[in-house]
C-alpha cells in the first residue's frame, strides 16, 4: 500500500462483541486478513462488558499460595463509554507475585518475529499509585515476557508492546496484583497486532503559545519585487500558514548617537526610523512597518506575539565601538540601553501602529560572529536584564513580556554557552528570573539531534520556552530530508523540553546557489519555492492553535517514530501528529474517548502529497484503535473530532450551548423520562450501537415518555435535535 489509508479495525465494535459468542470463527474468518487457521485477534471480551452475574466470560481469576482477593464487577466511576470493569480487592498475596492474577482464557495465535501491542484502562484505590505486571506467554517453553506498570488512582490507558520469539496457536495476556491491601480496577483490555500509537488526552501537559518565524534582514528584498509577486508571497506566509508569531530587528542604529548623557530623559528628535519607512529613495529604508501591517491584515487568526529581537546595542554603548564584530556592553550602560529598548517600543507603536509584545535583549550572546552582534556573559546579561525589567516597569510598559536568552544552541557541555547553561546561571539570581518571562532558545550545533531539551525544561524551573529561530542554515534541499530535521525540533521540543511555541528562523528569503533556511523563497527568474518544510510546518501552525495543550504519547516503534499529540482547550479535537523517519511501517492508533470522526493530512517526498487531507472518516463510537499506513518519511497529521456526550457517563443531565435536556432513569428498565426546553419542536432518535435506528419521532411537549420495554439489555444512543435553533445533544442510555 503506497498511500496512508485509514482501515478500520472491528475491535471495539459492540456488534462483534456480541456475535461473536455464536460465530466467533466463521466472522473471524470473514473479517480478518490474512487468514489464519485459529483464535484471531482481537481478544474475546476484552472490554469487560458481557460479564453478567458475575460469571466473567473468557476470563478466570487465581489466588492461590495463600492469596487472598475478591472479584466482583464494578459499574460506578468508570472509563467514558463503559458499563462494567473488572474490580479485583487484594486482602493478601500469595508466596509468589503470580499468584493474585486474572487471565484471559481467550487463546489467540501469535507469529514469531512479530509485535503485539497491548493496551488497557486501570487505576487503582487504597493509595497513590501501585504496581501491576501485564503478562504475555504462551504455552511454548521459553514464551514468558513480562511487564511491570505502575497504575495510578485515576483510571488511565496503559500500553506495552511485545515482539514474540515463539509462534503459538496458544497465546495469553494476563494480569498480577503485586500489591496487599489494594483495589485494583481494570477494563477495556485491546490486543492489536503490530506496533502502536498511543495517547492520552487526559494527561495534559504545557499550553501552546503558536507558531511563526521571522522577517529581520528579508523586508529590504521582498520590497524591491514587483506588488503582484510580493503579494503571493506574503499571503503563503501570513495566511496559508495560519501563524500567529512574528519576529524582526531592532536596529541599533535607531539611536545613532547618544540623544544625551540622561539615560531617563529621551530626545526623540535623535531618533533615526529610516530602516523601518517604507522609503523606495532611500538605499537604508528595511519597509518594517509596512511588512509587519501586511502580515497582519493577511492572518487568519491574528498575531498574539510580536517580537522585537536586538542582535546588538548602538555601537557607541558597545566596548568594541561597533555594531559588527561581537563586543560587549559597556560597563555601567545598562541604562542608556534600556532607554534605547523602550524607545523602539513606543515608537513602534506611535509610528507604524505596531503593539511589540514581547522583547529579547541579545540574540545569540554566546556565539562570536562578524555580523551585527553582542557577546554577553550570563552575569552581564543579567544585569541588562534586571535593568530592562525595572524600566518597563516603570514606563508602564510591564505588559511586554522580555525573552531571553535565545542562544545559539539548546544544550551543551561547555559551561559558556547554550540557552540550558545560561539559565541555570542567571536563575541563581532571583531578580533575573523574576525578569525573564519566556525561555528563548535556538536549535542550532544540533546536527545529530541529540541535544539534551529536558535540561532545558528543568532550567526553565515551570517559564514558557520558545524556540525562536531555527533552521537547517544554507540548505539547498527542498525534500523532506531537509523537513526531517524540522519535524524531529518540534516534536522533540515540545515532549522533552517544555516548549510552548516554535518560530522558524525566516518567513521568506531569495534562494541562492548558497541554499536558504525560508519556509518560503523566490528565484531571481520569478519562481516562488515552497519547499517540504513548509509543508511539513502547516501541520503544526495550522492544526494546533494557541491554548491547546501537549498530551501524552508515544510510539511503541522507538525506532525512526516521532509521535506529538495535542488537545484543544474546549477538548473538542484531538491532533495526533506521527513522523516515520524510516521505511513503510503499519500501525495501530488509538482512539480517544468521544471520537466521532477523524481527518488524516500527509506530507510525503511525493509532489502531490505535500499537506494533503485524504478525507475524513467516522468512527464507530466503540472503537478504541484503528489500523494506518504511515508511508517511508512522512508526516501524517490525525485530526479526531471529539462529542463530550459520548466522552464520560457523569451525569444524566445534558447541557449542550443552552441546550438542556434532564433523563430518568438511566439506566432504565421500561419507561424513559426526558424534560425539554420550553422549545417548540423536538425530534428524538435512540439508535443501537450498531447505527440502527429504532425510534425516530417528534415531539412539541417539555415532558416526553418513551416505551423501551422491549428493548434488549444492553447500551443505546439517545440523540435530541431542536428544530428551532438546530441544537443537538447526544446521551448514552443504559437499558437493564
Amino acid at each position: 500500500m503506497k498511500y496512508a489509508a485509514i482501515n478500520y479495525d472491528i475491535s471495539g465494535s459492540i456488534l462483534f462483541r456480541k456475535l461473536r459468542k455464536l460465530i466467533l470463527t466463521a466472522l473471524m474468518t470473514l473479517v480478518l486478513c490474512p487468514l489464519i487457521s485459529q483464535n484471531q485477534l482481537p481478544l474475546a471480551n476484552g472490554f469487560l462488558e458481557d460479564i453478567e452475574n458475575n460469571e466473567f466470560q473468557y476470563w478466570s481469576h487465581q489466588a492461590n499460595e495463600g492469596g487472598e482477593a475478591t472479584y466482583s464487577i464494578e459499574t460506578n466511576d468508570l472509563v467514558g463509554g463503559s458499563t462494567k470493569a473488572l474490580k479485583c480487592e487484594v486482602h493478601s498475596l500469595g508466596a509468589n507475585g503470580w499468584h493474585v492474577s486474572s487471565k484471559s482464557e481467550y487463546p489467540f495465535q501469535v507469529i514469531a518475529g512479530q509485535k503485539y501491542t497491548v493496551t488497557f484502562f486501570a487505576k487503582v484505590e487504597g493509595a497513590d499509585s501501585r504496581q501491576m505486571k501485564l503478562v504475555f506467554q504462551s504455552d511454548v517453553s521459553g514464551s514468558y515476557q513480562g511487564q511491570n506498570i505502575w497504575i495510578t488512582n485515576e483510571w488511565q490507558r496503559y500500553s506495552h508492546t511485545f515482539t514474540v520469539e515463539h509462534s503459538s496457536d496458544n497465546n495469553r495476556v494476563r494480569f498480577w496484583y503485586m500489591q496487599s491491601d489494594i483495589t485494583y480496577f481494570l477494563d477495556e483490555v485491546s490486543i492489536s497486532p503490530g506496533d502502536r500509537i498511543t495517547f492520552q488526552p487526559e494527561e495534559k501537559h504545557q499550553t501552546v503559545d503558536g507558531f511563526g518565524a521571522g522577517i529581520k534582514r528579508r523586508t529590504e528584498d521582498l520590497y524591491v519585487l514587483n506588488d503582484s509577486f510580493r503579494e503571493q508571497i506574503e499571503q503563503y506566509c501570513f495566511n496559508d500558514l495560519e501563524v500567529n508569531m512574528i519576529r524582526f530587528f531592532v536596529y541599533h542604529d535607531l539611536e545613532p548617537e547618544n540623544d544625551n548623557d540622561d539615560p531617563y530623559s529621551l530626545d526623540e528628535s535623535q531618533l533615526d526610523w529610516t530602516r523601518y519607512d517604507s522609503d523606495p529613495n532611500s538605499w537604508r529604508t528595511r519597509y518594517v512597518g509596512e511588512a509587519l501591517q501586511n502580515a497582519f491584515s493577511l492572518s487568519v487568526n491574528g498575531f498574539d506575539h510580536v517580537i522585537g529581537n536586538c542582535n546588538s546595542a548602538p555601537a557607541w554603548l558597545k566596548t568594541n565601538g561597533e555594531h559588527n564584530g561581537g563586543g560587549t556592553l559597556i560597563s555601567g550602560g545598562e541604562s542608556e540601553f534600556s532607554e534605547f529598548l523602550v524607545a523602539f517600543l513606543n515608537g513602534m507603536e506611535s509610528r507604524y501602529g505596531v503593539e511589540v509584545t514581547a522583547i529579547s535583549p541579545t540574540n545569540e550572546p554566546d556565539y562570536e560572529v562578524s555580523y551585527e552582534s553582542m557577546n554577553t556573559t550570563p552575569s552581564e546579561l543579567s544585569g541588562i536584564l534586571i535593568n530592562l525589567n525595572t524600566r518597563l516597569s516603570n514606563s508602564g510598559l510591564d505588559h511586554i513580556d522580555i525573552v531571553s536568552p535565545e542562544c545559539f544552541r539548546v544544550e551543551s557541555q561547555n559551561s559558556g554557552t547554550s540557552a540550558t547553561n545560561y539559565i541555570n546561571t542567571m536563575f541563581e539570581n532571583s531578580a533575573v528570573e523574576n525578569a525573564i518571562d519566556i525561555v528563548g532558545t535556538h536549535t542550532y550545533a544540533d546536527p545529530n539531534h541529540n541535544a539534551n531539551w529536558n535540561a532545558l525544561k528543568v532550567a526553565a524551573n515551570g517559564k514558557p520556552v520558545w524556540v525562536t529561530e531555527s533552521a537547517n542554515l544554507n540548505s539547498t534541499d527542498q525534500s523532506m530530508t531537509d523537513a526531517a530535521n524540522y519535524i524531529k525540533w518540534i516534536i522533540r521540543g515540545f515532549n522533552e523540553g517544555g516548549v510552548t511555541a516554535y518560530m522558524l528562523h525566516l518567513f521568506y528569503e531569495e534562494a541562492d546557489n548558497n541554499g536558504y533556511s525560508s519556509l518560503v523563497a523566490w528565484t531571481p527568474a520569478g519562481e516562488i519555492i515552497l519547499p517540504k518544510r513548509y509543508h511539513s510546518f502547516k501541520h503544526f501552525s495550522n492544526l494546533v492553535k494557541k491554548d491547546y495543550s501537549l498530551i501524552s504519547s508515544e510510539s511503541s516503534d522507538e525506532d525512526g517514530v516521532f509521535v506529538a499529540g495535542f488537545i484543544s482547550n474546549d477538548e473538542s479535537k484531538v491532533i495526533v501528529q506521527i513522523f516515520n523517519e524510516g521505511n513503510e511501517k503499519d500501525f495501530s492508533v488509538d482512539v480517544p474517548l468521544g471520537a466521532i470522526s477523524v481527518e488524516t493530512f500527509l506530507t510525503t517526498n511525493n509532489d502531490s502529497e505535500e499537506f494533503s487531507s485524504l478525507g475524513i472518516n467516522e468512527i464507530d463510537y466503540y472503537n478504541r484503535y484503528f489500523t494506518t499506513t504511515l508511508p517511508e518519511l512522512s508526516l501524517t497529521s490525525l485530526v479526531f473530532d471529539i462529542d463530550e456526550s459520548l466522552s464520560n457517563n457523569e451525569s444524566n443531565f445534558v447541557n449542550n450551548n443552552d441546550f438542556q435536556v434532564e433523563l430518568f432513569p438511566n439506566p432504565v428498565e421500561d419507561q424513559l423520562n426526558l424534560i425539554l426546553p420550553d422549545y417548540s419542536n423536538y425530534n428524538v432518535k435512540i439508535f443501537n450501537l450498531q447505527g440502527q435506528k429504532l425510534i425516530d419521532r417528534f415531539s412539541d411537549n417539555k415532558e416526553v415518555l418513551i416505551d423501551i420495554s422491549k428493548f434488549q439489555k444492553g447500551t443505546y444512543l439517545l440523540k435530541i435535535n431542536s428544530m428551532t435553533d438546530k441544537k443537538t445533544v447526544t446521551k448514552k442510555i443504559i437499558k437493564q
